[in-house]
């Protein structure tokens, strides 16, 4: 069976290109040594993760990231399991959204997504779209 976990947290300093591109490249090689997919965003000093994997590993992953002290108010937002990985298909399975391309390429994945009719992965849709929208 499949875990995705999805929270959102608050970054304890503003997280310039170089840092955030740094964490990126660190996170999906960590992700694709432990065959997890997902989508990392972050906006406004916030980040966005969902994370798609065996069980065990995505509980492993998620209590690395609750001990990184680049985070704070990690608020697990979903902890389920699912038939079918959502982001399996986007960006080679793992992905940072950093600018305009990326988010309309994130908005046309969404929508090609909702007509999958995944009563989950709609859930998760529309939060992705209300963090990405939100100021």
């Amino acid at each position: 069976m499949i875990k995705t976990i999805c929270y959102i947290s608050d970054s304890l300093e503003h997280e310039c290109l170089d840092k955030l591109k740094a964490m990126y490249l660190k996170a999906k090689a960590n992700n694709l040594k432990h065959n997890i997919t997902g989508i990392l965003i972050y906006k406004n000093q916030n980040f966005l993760q969902v994370l798609e994997g065996e069980e065990i590993k995505v509980d492993e992953t998620f209590n690395r990231i609750k001990s990184d002290s680049r985070h704070k108010n990690i608020f697990k937002v979903i902890n389920t399991s699912i038939d079918e990985r959502i982001f399996e298909d986007y960006n080679f399975g793992f992905t940072i959204i950093d600018n305009e391309r990326g988010l309309n390429n994130l908005h046309d994945y969404l929508n090609w997504l909702r007509g999958a009719e995944n009563e989950l992965a709609n859930k998760v849709i529309t939060m992705v779209e209300n963090f990405i929208e939100s100021k």
